[in-house]
């Protein structure tokens, strides 16, 4: 057989091989594009308020990329309370087969099935102040409550949450009562050497009349915060006005 005609059926061979791979309608995908769209469409953390995705580097069959959050926590946190502040994270892909198989953020929170994994930080106990009456006098009550640590979420913040949420039912059958109103929602809380400031929607303020309750109110949200040794000073604002805010 002459050389020509062993390169005629190379050639075909070759010819016929491409036909086929054009014929299944595959096409070859970069896989950092393929991870890069994944996130973009399909990671929750991302997805809920995730910007500025950067890659990093791939490292064996893994791909990193970098992006951040403007709110503290995982996943999708519609109707959740969470420190607005800006969180760094580092996702994880593996894509095998053009298919994401792996995708984990901080080594923390599986994106894939939406649930936290691993080890969680030491929960901590702190102190939250609501009203009791003794004497025929409303004082205030120390209760304790336990906290998960969650990244990018202060400890006072926590506390604060807490506080917001009210007595348990068991406190309020023993007397126990908050002069806050319910709905209220703190936004931020911002540390500035040692004055800590808190600020609150509309609702904190809604109704309140007369020096006792003004009194009681801030003495809950000042006691709340002051356990904290780093925090000296509180401000509290409404939708950023911290003027005429709660005065007696």
């Amino acid at each position: 057989m002459s050389k020509n005609i062993i390169w005629i059926i190379i050639l075909a061979i070759a010819l016929i091989g491409f036909i086929f791979f054009l014929g299944t309608g595959k096409e070859i995908v970069d896989p950092q594009k393929i991870a890069e769209d994944w996130i973009v469409n399909n990671s929750s953390t991302y997805k809920f308020d995730g910007q500025n995705l950067t890659f990093l580097s791939v490292e064996n069959d893994k791909m990193y990329f970098a992006f951040e959050s403007t709110s503290a926590g995982y996943g999708d946190r519609t109707g959740q309370m969470s420190a607005t502040v800006i969180t760094p994270h580092i996702i994880e892909i593996i894509v095998e087969d053009g298919e994401v198989v792996s995708a984990i953020t901080d080594g923390r929170y599986n994106e894939i099935n939406n649930e936290m994994i691993g080890a969680v930080f030491e929960d901590k106990e702190v102190s939250v102040y609501f009203l009791n009456v003794e004497n025929q006098q409303e004082e205030l009550v120390e209760v304790k409550r336990i906290i998960p640590h969650e990244p990018g979420v202060s400890y006072p913040f926590s506390a604060l949450t807490q506080l917001l949420n009210g007595p348990t039912q068991e406190e309020s059958e023993s007397g126990i009562f908050s002069m806050i109103n319910p709905g209220t929602v703190a936004y931020d809380l911002t540390l500035e050497g040692e004055v800590a400031t808190v600020d609150f929607n509309e609702k904190l303020q809604e109704g309140v009349a007369g020096s006792a309750t003004v009194i009681a109110i801030r003495n809950q949200i000042e006691r709340t915060l002051l356990q904290f040794d780093y925090i000296t000073e509180v401000v509290i604002s409404i939708n950023g006005d911290s003027e005429e805010i709660l005065q007696p």
